[in-house]
């Protein structure tokens, strides 16, 4: 989309309106957002700088108002990209009251609020241009109660802040570390002139988390006031500071409101609507009502948990006595959920806004082509697209000779009547290669039906009969239903095309050789636990049903096809054999012409009345069958296949083919298994991390309440990881993924004890005022003054015992404190005039006793804390164990599953080998059976119990 107006001002009012138009396309954006918005003086390059974040050369128009653009997210492929492009405001006198109604607007909608200015002398003098920010809490507040400490409860809630100085003159060495403009940042906004209500102390205390970065003139020759250059004229240190910047703000974490819960299009849509009504009747914004309002409106969050009554677990915190101090609480550092990156999605089907789903695809696209010199090669388009697929894939491939109708068929089992896979009207092959479409499966929600369109078989015209081989092998190997179609009837003729079936032992194998090698027979006896379901489609058939002057079914005359003839060469018998044994699932269709034969070069464009009543019964069988019967494609072992791994899939196989190799099931499901294992541990990582921002509210009061988050998280992670992974036998990957969660463990107990520590340093410093000025006036230099030290120091701890949420470190902090303040208590002591020597002494003594007392019941809570942790460590011991455990049980039983579906399927084989006197061959089919019974019998392996 292009970016639209969201919210305008009313022409000589000052007040606001939302543009419905632009509403809507927020409310089709399903996934989390990132939410940018730029806010600045005029002429400062706002725009020029949203634009570049956008990836485009010119994109926002500089006008009046709010500008949205909705984008894909560049880094994030499963949320969305909104940048808000915000008028600037001059130096003269204009309507502040819509300029700091923007600015509201700014703040509330963004995760990253960008303050965008020249470097102009001063910039103290810039970062004071922004007078709004003191509106700010006055306008907007968390809790209608307790506005006393709305400042600190509005810093939770607020987007990171972002200062841009642009047109600094260029320095290298201003960009070789960022992390140094964050102090130059603080300096900025801790000057000691500076009012406690001027915009850089209100920065300060309401957007804990601050951001500076500089920029030279985009322009190479300096010039300003000039227009924009294009990319390739930028200067190339505002190239790299703009990467940067882009690094950083694609980093960031998704759009939270009250309670830290990620919200979708449709909820910032509503909650935009109910701000700016709000705003034009000068009413305050009470964030916490507003959320919960709109959550039992129906406007729900698109993740997260039901909300706390007073707000999410962030902000339960808020409700403390008032005779408590307002201390700001650190705002806890968000966690960036890890991401898989994915290519991005070409030809995306056109369906409602917010319902598109990654693969969906208007047309078919070329998957495997040939390259000019003769070689099979990948679409990478196709390739990417298949590969965003994250939906299980029920996999259909049609092979046969060429003009016989295979594109048209498919076409059929799509639903399109028009469009879908290209027809030929000629005598020459139309499909080259390997074609596929992706689409929602009409039958199984959350399923994507793969349909693969192949080149046709024995084409005159190519002289390489090798690339027919490779071609039907391939629609093997990646399908998991495998239609052959034909004209005419299933005769010897028929069946001698065929002969690329009694090939595949020369292009398949099902296992690497051992030391002494494999034989053919061992490979093939094992085809049958992993080739395709077998589907033979006979079109133009003309003949009546019967058999011996009865009528049959076309799975029987399928099947009669296919018996064996005694006494007739073994040779010309092979097609049979091999059919029945490496595909011993099987069905038939026939098909009458569907149409007459001069309707046949225009067969797309003929209305369905058109149709041949005798081909659309059939046809309408042959999709249903197809719809309701093809499996979910599955690797051996029963794990299913999702579009990721399937064009992983075809890159193995095809790379073998290339390579000269012939390509071997085991190796390549040895590959997968690395690569699907090494995704599912990063994406196990991910799900901890998205879990614990929802759930954690730092610091916690106990270190089990925090084990017990982490509990929860870990438990989901490893949900997520043996979901996704398989044949990680040596539970290689499970134990790198404890590793990991291991260091989560003690990275999150470490952030833990920071923020416990930040926070009780602040009550204490703010607590401990009274007492220190006391203490530089000489108050507690007169007689008496010792007790009455003391007597401070006791109510001040005793304040400090009742603020709430101090969390893990709050006897440490306090005994760290009041160590610091016993060179203090020593000086008192001794000038106290009051006290005897003999006084002074017992004093002495008794503030020791309680050192040491305070010093024991430190020791003791450490150790407990060890405790909890040894304990958490059995625990999650025992929940690797145990859900390793479930997913091995799991795998038997779809092993078990499989290997029956095979042994019932040879043992129907060797029945009809037995009736019709094939002894020899039943006795072989008999053998492979009994190893298929052994391999079931197998003792369990044992858990190998992770460390």
């Amino acid at each position: 989309m292009e970016p639209v107006c969201l919210v305008e001002p009313v022409p000589s009012s000052g007040a606001l309106r939302v543009n419905p138009a632009a509403l809507g396309l927020l409310r089709g954006l399903t996934r989390p957002l990132h939410v940018f918005a730029v806010f600045g003086p005029c002429g400062t390059g706002k725009s020029f700088l949203m634009d570049r974040l956008a990836g485009q050369g010119e994109g926002f128009p500089r006008s009046p108002g709010i500008w949205v653009w909705c984008l894909p997210h560049p880094t994030q492929p499963d949320q969305a990209l909104v940048l808000l492009d915000t008028e600037g405001f001059t130096e003269q006198e204009g309507d502040e009251t819509k300029l700091s109604r923007l600015f509201v607007l700014d703040v509330l909608l963004s995760s990253v609020f960008v303050y965008n200015t020249r470097s102009e002398g001063d910039p103290q003098r810039q970062l004071d241009r922004l007078t709004y920010v003191r509106d700010l809490p006055r306008v907007v507040r968390v809790l209608d109660e307790f506005s006393w400490e709305n400042s600190f409860l509005l810093s939770s809630v607020l987007p990171d802040f972002v200062w841009c100085l642009r047109d600094v003159a260029p320095d290298p060495c201003l960009d070789e570390v960022l992390e140094a403009t964050d102090h130059e940042l603080d300096s900025a906004l801790s000057s000691p002139q500076d009012s406690e209500d001027s915009p850089s102390s209100c920065v300060q205390r309401l957007f804990p988390c601050r951001k500076l970065f500089h920029f030279c003139s985009p322009r190479a020759d300096g010039g300003h006031g000039k227009p924009p250059a294009p990319t390739d004229q930028l200067h190339p240190m505002f190239q790299e500071q703009m990467g940067h910047f882009k690094d950083y703000a694609l980093s960031r974490s998704p759009k939270t409101m009250v309670g830290n819960r990620v919200v979708d299009g449709a909820f910032l849509a509503d909650f935009l609507e109910r701000v700016v009504d709000l705003l034009s009747r000068d009413e305050p914004v009470l964030l916490n009502e507003l959320c919960s309002d709109l959550q039992q409106e129906g406007s729900v969050y698109s993740v997260g948990y039901p909300m706390d009554p007073i707000g999410g677990a962030p902000l339960r915190r808020a409700a403390v006595s008032t005779a408590q101090p307002s201390v700001p609480e650190p705002k806890m550092e968000r966690v960036v959920p890890l991401q898989v990156s994915r290519p991005a999605l070409p030809v995306l089907a056109k369906v409602a806004p917010g319902t598109a789903q990654p693969g969906a695809m208007e047309e078919p696209m070329c998957l495997i082509e040939n390259s000019p010199d003769g070689e099979l090669q990948l679409n990478q388009r196709a390739l990417a697209l298949l590969q965003s697929v994250s939906q299980p894939v029920v996999v259909v491939a049609i092979a046969g000779l060429y003009r016989t109708g295979k594109s048209y068929l498919l076409n059929r089992l799509a639903g399109k009547d028009r469009g879908g896979f290209s027809l030929g009207a000629t005598v020459q092959s139309h499909t080259k290669g390997i074609w596929m479409w992706c689409l929602p499966h009409p039958r199984r929600a959350g399923h994507t039906l793969v349909l693969l369109d192949t080149e046709g078989l024995g084409d005159v015209e190519k002289g390489d009969a090798k690339n027919d081989v490779w071609i039907f092998t391939l629609a093997v190997l990646l399908s998991g239903t495998l239609v052959y179609n034909s004209l005419g009837t299933i005769d010897q003729r028929a069946l001698e095309q065929l002969h690329y079936v009694t090939e595949l032992t020369e292009h398949i194998k099902v296992k690497v050789a051992g030391e002494g090698g494999r034989q053919k027979g061992e490979d093939s006896a094992e085809f049958v636990h992993f080739f395709p379901a077998f589907v033979w489609a006979v079109r133009d058939f003309t003949l009546q049903l019967e058999l011996d002057g009865r009528e049959i079914t076309e799975d029987e005359y399928l099947e009669n096809a296919l018996k064996r003839r005694q006494g007739q060469p073994e040779k010309l018998d092979l097609p049979k054999k091999y059919l029945r044994q490496y595909f011993p699932s099987r069905k038939c269709f026939v098909f009458d012409r569907p149409a007459p034969r001069c309707d046949l070069a225009r067969l797309d464009e003929l209305p369905e009345a058109a149709l041949s009543p005798d081909f659309l019964e059939p046809a309408q069988r042959f999709c249903s069958h197809i719809h309701q019967h093809a499996g979910t494609k599955t690797l051996p072992g029963g794990h299913v296949v999702t579009g990721t791994l399937l064009g992983n899939l075809a890159v193995t196989y095809v790379i073998a083919i290339r390579s000269g190799a012939v390509p071997c099931m085991e190796s390549a499901v040895l590959a997968l298994a690395q690569i699907e294992n090494s995704a599912a541990v990063g994406e196990a990582v991910a799900v901890y991390e998205e879990q614990l921002e929802w759930r954690a509210a730092l610091p916690t009061e106990s270190v089990q309440e925090l084990l017990e988050v982490h509990a929860q998280c870990e438990r989901e992670a490893l949900r997520a990881f043996m979901a996704r992974a398989f044949k990680d036998d040596e539970q290689q990957y499970q134990q790198q993924l404890k590793d990991k969660l291991d260091s989560k463990r003690a990275e999150l107990c470490h952030r833990n004890e920071e923020a416990s520590s930040d926070r009780c340093k602040a009550v204490l410093m703010e607590l401990s005022q009274e007492l220190e000025e006391r203490v530089r006036e000489g108050s507690y230099s007169v007689p008496g003054g010792y007790q009455r030290f003391l007597a401070d120091q006791r109510e001040m701890v005793e304040k400090y015992q009742r603020v709430p949420w101090k969390g893990i470190m709050a006897a440490e902090v306090l005994q760290e404190f009041l160590k610091s303040k016993e060179t203090v208590a020593q000086a008192v002591l001794q000038t106290d005039q009051s006290l005897t020597d003999r006084q002074r002494e017992i004093e002495a003594e008794r503030a020791r006793a309680e050192a040491a007392e305070r010093e024991a019941q430190l020791s003791q809570e450490m150790q407990a804390k060890t405790e909890q942790l040894l304990q958490d460590q059995t625990r999650s011991h025992q929940e690797h164990v145990q859900q390793l455990t479930a997913k091995m049980e799991q795998d038997r039983k779809q092993l078990l599953a499989e290997q029956e579906r095979a042994l019932a399927l040879k043992l129907q084989e060797q029945e009809r080998l037995l009736r019709k006197g094939f002894r020899g061959e039943a006795a072989r089919l008999e053998q492979q059976m009994q190893n298929l019974r052994q391999e079931m019998n197998r003792p369990r392996r044992s858990v190998c119990v992770v460390c």
